[in-house]
């Protein structure tokens, strides 16, 4: 039985259609995202700080629709290399990107804006306060904005895993029987990992823990709006679920804090 060679130029290629999804609104898991930034917030001009950037759709795509001046940042060079690819297919003014450790390397440069969108969830416990604190006291001006994305552990896609299981809550069956399910699909994915380590080293990110880890550094809460299915109906289009049971059916957690 033969099989088909995955080519390092192919994953480029997959990279550059899966960033495509954002960059060119064909729907995709940052829909929201990108209609939130448009109603409540205003980055013309302002310069942004694409943290964990990944392939670079958000970037290009915040330059091209909010007239931002992005820098993204990735650890993962595999990111960055189809990062620079996008860029050189959809070349835009006022993008950059670089592979970082900014831990490592600290980034010598002061935004108006952070972004971590859907990057919190993947950062090990032990490093984020350390990444917090340089980003805050570092790179963010007074006055300046830093803004999380993520899916919270609770909801029902914190797993990460739904677009090779298709079921919510993947996170609260059995460790061992659904790391076994995600095996028996397991695959490479853009970046550095396949989909067990993926999935192993999400570090159960909530609203609870992320704001303690906020405690020490000199920002102040913003904004905060939680989205579920809900919102769907007109009813509860602007309603924010926090309480529980509700918090089980947020599927995106949007958070800023602004620097004093």
């Amino acid at each position: 039985m033969s099989s088909v060679k995955v080519t390092h130029q192919d994953r480029i290629q997959d990279g550059i259609k899966y960033a495509e999804e954002t960059l060119l609104d064909q729907g995709g898991h940052l829909e929201i995202d990108k209609r939130l930034l448009k109603k409540h917030f205003d980055f013309n001009g302002k310069t942004v700080m694409d943290f964990g950037c990944g392939v670079g759709g958000m970037s290009i795509w915040m330059a091209n629709h909010l007239g931002a001046i992005v820098d993204g940042y990735d650890i993962d060079e595999k990111h960055i290399e189809v990062a620079f690819a996008l860029l050189k297919k959809y070349p835009t003014e006022n993008v950059t990107f670089s592979q970082k450790n900014i831990i490592e390397n600290p980034i010598d440069k002061e935004y108006d804006v952070i972004i971590l969108n859907d990057v919190i969830e993947h950062i090990k416990p032990d490093w984020i306060p350390g990444i917090l604190t340089i980003l805050v006291n570092r790179n963010l001006k007074k006055g300046g904005l830093l803004y999380f994305s993520y899916p919270p552990w609770e909801g029902p896609y914190a797993s990460h895993m739904q677009r090779v299981i298709n079921v919510p809550w993947l996170q609260y069956m059995p460790q061992k029987m659904l790391v076994n399910m995600i095996r028996k699909r397991n695959q490479t994915t853009l970046g550095q990992y396949d989909l067990v380590q993926e999935y192993l080293e999400l570090n159960h990110m909530t609203h609870k823990k992320l704001m303690k880890f906020m405690e020490p550094l000199p920002v102040e809460p913003e904004f905060r709006y939680s989205h579920t299915k809900l919102n769907k109906i007109n009813l509860f289009a602007n309603t924010s679920f926090y309480w529980w049971p509700a918090k089980h059916l947020i599927s995106k957690e949007f958070i800023t804090f602004r620097k004093k």
